[in-house]
């Protein structure tokens, strides 16, 4: 009978052997980050059988070790949640009436300790499967060689990586070509991402593949940084499930492929948030909970000024500000007052670059849709109306219902702080997370004109933060799934299914409903929670 820790040691090194041999060793960072144009796995597979069943198996066993781990770790919590339970229970049992002494003998026994693993054990394998996807060639995205470009020409140059595009720059360097469609647009992260980049590029001394290593490894930084902060959150909200959230994040396949190997921004910016969810955690037990409210406000405002994105979650997280109020006229001023240090801090960070609303590329590209619903109605559309009309039609309509969504998020912060006549800061930092959740995950889902697989990391860390309650988590589980088998479908059977090319709404159809319907179902179909 092997021990419960052996089989957590087994599904890592597992784990490792397949990312190296599937992802890692046939696709060398090393040999292929030259390559111009940049290619994905089909690419550099050949569109061939093997490297379409090899990626799909790899696959396959990653989330099949992934969820087993997750079986025995959440089975072990769930255990403990119990007995933690039965105890409490037995307590107010016992001081309601003491019992005899000869009795005692018969009372529950103490939980099992949380130390079937330990913090140190899901850090060290986490960075060992990190460092493996390390070494690979980035096939899901060219994303970081984009980083690196922009930074060249900050550090090269002297021009605003926000301002001018990679087309601007003089002529002469070999790596512009790498850039591939975003050789015209200028960069669309934010000021602390750039000045993180460039970090990357003198830590790199100015050579391309090195900057390209250095990239990778600030994203592992910032995993593992994320891994801490979700074990220490859970261990303050609930401390029975906070390995079990710990190791739903950082064994995750979707979340170590496009941190470590695809190495997305993204999980630059959700460190910085996760940050803002602690400060919120911790205040409510500090004897000085002003100082920790005012983090929250810097480390939401350096999330934002990394990525844009968070910036939907604001609103939630300054209604958890506000309910710390005594008086609605206190609650109030609380509530301008942290919007505005918010407003000033993202403002402070952003002027240095900011290149000017005509400029601002993140408002640029909205005009286009690909692989989401969006793209799918419009497709659906443009034979009954013009597909300028068509466009105009889905977007609203889907805006309209994320409107009626992110409402209903709002209204489930503020109806528990409304109806609070006691201290219920608990319950409202968890809505606080629900509801930010829900914002994420519907924005991706809803709103987003193309949808990529590192988009769950917008929403993933939320979810299992969330525990333990099951369907966030679940959905999140699901979509990650779905995320990353629907890339072989849309590289390589649309290629061997030219029909799937020349018809783009029957190829839309088949793919936005592989990988949307799943998670949609799995959020909104009832589950019960896990034990409380």
């Amino acid at each position: 009978m092997i021990s419960p820790r052996r089989k957590f040691l087994l599904i890592a090194g597992l784990s490792a052997v397949i990312y190296l041999a599937i992802f890692s060793l046939p696709y060398p960072l090393s040999q292929h980050y030259n390559n111009i144009p940049p290619v994905d796995y089909a690419k550099l597979s050949g569109y061939s059988a093997l490297g379409f069943i090899s990626y799909l198996v790899g696959l396959a066993l990653a989330f099949g070790l992934y969820l087993w781990a997750l079986r025995l770790i959440m089975r072990h919590s769930g255990e403990t949640s119990r007995a933690m339970i039965g105890l409490s229970k037995s307590k107010n049992r016992a001081e309601a009436a003491p019992m005899p002494p000869e009795s005692r003998a018969w009372e529950p026994a103490p939980p099992a300790k949380l130390d079937l693993l330990s913090l140190r054990f899901v850090l060290l394998t986490g960075a060992l499967l990190a460092v493996v996807l390390l070494l690979s060639y980035p096939l899901g995205a060219i994303d970081v060689f984009v980083y690196a470009i922009y930074t060249r020409g900050w550090a090269l140059h002297g021009l605003n990586p926000l301002a001018v595009s990679p087309a601007q720059y003089p002529a002469g360097d070999p790596w512009l070509s790498l850039a591939a469609e975003w050789i015209n647009a200028p960069s669309p992260y934010g000021p602390v991402w750039q000045v993180l980049s460039l970090g990357a590029y003198y830590a790199g001394g100015g050579n391309f593949l090195l900057q390209i290593y250095a990239l990778k490894i600030l994203a592992i930084l910032a995993y593992l940084g994320c891994a801490i902060l979700i074990y220490r959150i859970l261990r303050q909200t609930r401390s029975d499930w906070a390995l079990a959230g710990t190791i739903a994040f950082a064994w995750n396949p979707l979340v170590l492929i496009e941190v470590a190997q695809n190495a997305h921004n993204d999980i630059v910016m959700i460190f910085f948030m996760l940050v803002a969810v602690w400060a919120l955690t911790t205040a409510r037990r500090k004897d000085s909970p002003l100082l920790y409210d005012g983090l929250v406000c810097l480390f939401l405002a350096l999330s934002i000024v990394t990525k844009f994105i968070t910036i939907v979650v604001v609103p939630f997280f300054l209604l958890a500000l506000l309910s710390r109020g005594q008086r609605w006229p206190d609650r109030f001023a609380r509530l301008i007052g942290f919007g505005l240090l918010i407003g000033v801090l993202i403002v402070i960070g952003t002027l240095p670059l900011w290149p000017g609303w005509d400029q601002w590329a993140v408002v640029q590209g909205a005009d286009s849709a690909g692989r989401s619903i969006l793209a799918l109605l419009v497709l659906a559309l443009r034979d009954a109306i013009q597909v300028g009309s068509a466009f105009d039609v889905a977007r609203k309509a889907l805006l309209g219902l994320y409107v009626v969504i992110y409402a209903y998020a709002l209204w489930r912060v503020f109806k528990i702080i409304w109806q609070s006549k006691e201290d219920r800061s608990e319950a409202i930092i968890q809505q606080t997370l629900a509801s930010s959740f829900l914002a994420l995950f519907w924005l991706l889902l809803l709103v987003m004109p193309i949808f990529h697989a590192w988009y769950l990391l917008w929403c993933f860390p939320l979810a299992v933060l969330l525990l333990p309650q099951r369907r966030p988590l679940s959905a999140a589980i699901v979509f990650s799934i779905t995320a990353l088998f629907i890339i072989p479908y849309f590289e390589t059977i649309r290629v061997w299914v030219p029909e799937l090319l020349r018809n783009p709404l029957l190829g839309h159809l088949i793919g936005v409903m592989v990988l949307c319907v799943p998670p949609i179902v799995t959020q909104l179909w009832p589950r019960r929670s896990l034990p409380h």
